[in-house]
Parts: structure tokens; sequence; C-alpha cells
């Protein structure tokens, strides 16, 4: 479903004078949140807090999230399977008949509501029904409903079985959504709006303490997704290539296990053919990259407390530095382009199975310098039409190649 797709901003689609956004107005993002005390008590600040947040970027993306937030409500509905019908008039659809465990549902005046499932909702829906998700998925395409409806009949005999389904609202055009099953007791919904809080809080306070100056250069996001990358003013030489600048990539899933996360990503900075200036965001794995994470099963006072492992970056930075300075003494570009060619051939990755003749198809050129060939992967990078997953996908591809020759 597109409305549900991932999006993406970038430094060209910023508001022209975007400087930052004040305290106060970014709190309004989380004041109904049940971790607003948290976030005041932890970066020591009030809610009239009118001090300006100077990163440029940052009032835009307010903007993207809270008309996010105004338009899909996302509720949490424990419902026992006896009250659970499914629904074929346009597609699968779960019918949700008892709505009462939930305030906001029980408001709208409404005995029963229809949800579609979107990303993984099916799968998951099944899958924690006695894991029958690919027996399931075969009769709906079969159009075998009515044997599915008999299955759903029987283990609604077979006793309790209760869940808390992640539901959105749309409420421009009132139509509902099955996002996921979340956890009844362990879960925290660290949400999109309180990750670019927690962000801009504290990337705000840490320029305060240390002069590293950050700016918002793009994000991408949908209604439970967000991943923002903020370049900072930490640069280092890459001799005869450009420079190095230490950027940090904030990210969150809101279903999935590790929810808010803090990373390094390599921000080569160079000029191409045309003396203009170009940026290649790569990105290694994990274990080099990470600075920090919380889950959702993480409770508010461990999870804040995680955010003083930050000072990790400036260590990761470091490391980081050690293993790119490789390129400044790159002379088998061609060999390079052959190992990411062979990658993308080999690829099972859906988004890159999808464009994979357009992407070889921008490798099909010699290459003789550095600069050349990373202007060639920025051009695989923002192939037009590419999916923002692909793109990730190649920003870790692209260092393995580029870097560890893998």
């Amino acid at each position: 479903m597109n409305k549900f797709n991932k999006k993406s901003v970038s430094k060209e689609n910023l508001f022209n004078g975007d400087d930052g956004i004040e305290i106060s107005v970014l709190l309004t993002l989380i004041e109904n949140s049940n971790y607003y005390k948290d976030i005041l008590e932890y970066f020591n600040i009030k809610a009239n807090d009118n001090s300006k947040i100077n990163i440029k970027g940052a009032k835009t993306l307010f903007t993207v999230i809270k008309k996010l937030d105004e338009k899909y409500s996302k509720q949490d509905l424990v419902s026992n399977l006896s009250d659970i019908n499914f629904d074929y008039e346009k597609g699968f659809a779960v019918q949700f008949n008892n709505l009462t465990t939930n305030p906001y549902l029980a408001n709208l005046k409404i005995n029963f509501l229809k949800a579609t499932p979107i990303h993984s909702g099916e799968r998951d829906f099944f899958s924690n029904l006695y894991e029958i998700d690919k027996y399931a998925s075969k009769l709906i395409k079969s159009k075998f409903t009515d044997i599915l409806d008999q299955n759903l009949a029987l283990l609604k005999t077979k006793g309790e079985h209760s869940k808390k389904y992640r539901l959105i609202h749309d409420s421009e055009d009132n139509t509902f959504y099955l996002r996921a099953i979340v956890s009844e007791d362990r879960y925290q919904n660290y949400d999109n709006s309180l990750t670019v809080v927690i962000a801009l809080l504290k990337l705000h306070f840490e320029m305060i303490s240390t002069n590293v100056i950050y700016d918002l250069y793009s994000f991408e996001y949908n209604e439970s997704f967000i991943r923002m990358f903020f370049k900072t003013s930490e640069t280092v030489e890459l001799k005869g290539v450009g420079f190095l600048e230490n950027a940090i990539q904030v990210s969150n899933d809101e279903i999935k296990r590790e929810a808010l996360k803090f990373s390094n990503v390599c921000s080569i900075i160079f000029e191409d053919a045309k003396n203009a200036e170009q940026r290649l965001v790569i990105k290694p794995k994990d274990i080099k990259s990470k600075v920090l994470s919380i889950t959702h099963g993480t409770g508010p006072k461990k999870a804040f407390k995680n955010l003083e492992n930050f000072t990790q970056a400036k260590e990761n930075f470091t490391s980081l530095y050690k293993e790119i300075e490789i390129i400044t003494k790159l002379k088998d570009h061609n060999q390079i382009v052959h190992l990411v060619k062979s990658k993308i051939e080999n690829s099972n990755t859906v988004e890159i199975k999808k464009y994979k003749e357009e992407l070889k198809k921008v490798l099909l050129i010699e290459i003789k310098t550095t600069t050349q060939l990373l202007e060639t992967f920025n051009k695989l990078i923002f192939l037009e039409g590419l999916e923002i997953d692909a793109k990730e996908y190649l920003r870790y591809l692209i260092y393995e190649a580029l870097i560890n020759r893998k």
C-alpha cells in the first residue's frame, strides 16, 4: 500500500531558512507520551523552555512527523480470538468485534472495525496463531477462504488466545490497518516522535558541551519507522580524495526488537569531475558503528541512561577513519567495481533484484580514479526509483567492497 511506503527528505527539500527549533515547540511532539516526564527529567529541561536547538533541518523534521501523527493514530487493542473474524470484501482483513479494551477505539462509537494488514501484519497475525502463516497465506491466495474460516472457528474452541494488536487508524479517510502484534507486558512504546525528540535534544546538548556542530542532512520515514542522518563538523583529510566526515545516524523501528539506535556512518566528501561537492554515505556492520541502542523491552530509566554511551561515537569515528584511509591508496578500481557488480548479481534482496539490471548498467564504465569510483557509487545509491531499503543495502555492500574488499 503506497501510503505506507518509506519516504525520504533530502537536504534540498528542507525548508528554506530552517536553522533549528525551540525546545518548547519540539516537546509538543510528545506531550501525550507516557515518557514526557522522563524526557524532562533526563535532560533537565522545562516544558516552556524556549531555548533554540540550532540544528539545521530540525523544523522540517518536526513538521513532517507532526503531520504524520495527526493523520495516523496508533492504538493497541487487546483482543481474544473469539472476538475476531476474517473479512474478504476488499482483499483480506481482520475484523475486531470487541473494542472495549481500548478507550480511543471505544469512543469512536462503532461496534466493530475491519483492519487491513500492512507491512508484516498478516504474517505476524498468523505466525502468532500456531504458526499457520504459510498455510493461511496460500489459502488466501487460492481464495479458499471458507477453509480458513473453518480453521478459525475450530481454533476458537481450543481455549483462550489473547494478543495485543497494534492498529493504525487513518483519521483522514477513517480506515484501519493491522500493523503487528506487540508484547502485552514488556513492550515500551518508543515511537518515532519520541526518537526525534531524543535525537535533537541529545545532539543539542552535545553541541553545547563539545562545540561539535550537528546538522540534519536527510531523513527517511514511514508511519512506524524513521532514519535520520546528521552531518557533523568533525572531518579528517583523505589525501588525494577529499575528507571523511563523522556522521551520526539515528534510527527507530516501532515494531522490531531494537527500537532506537545511534550509529556512526561514513560520509566521504569529494569533488566530482565537474568540481561539484558530493557526499557518499556508506556503512560498516553494526559491530563497528553502533553507538548505543534501546530495545522495546527496556524500561525508561535504563533506556535513557543508555544515552550516556554516546561518547562511543568519537571512538568509532577514529577506528573507522583508520579503515577507510585505505582508499587513498586505491589502484584496482575496476576490480572493486567488479566485486560490487557480483554482489548485486547474486543478491537475494527483493528490492535489489527488482532493479538489478539498471544497477548493473551504472557500473558499465571504465574507472580510472578514486573520485570517479565514488561518484559511480553515488549514482548507484541515487538511481531513480530505487527504494529506500535498497539504498540502505547498497550502503553496506559498497563499504564491504570498497574497504574490506569482500
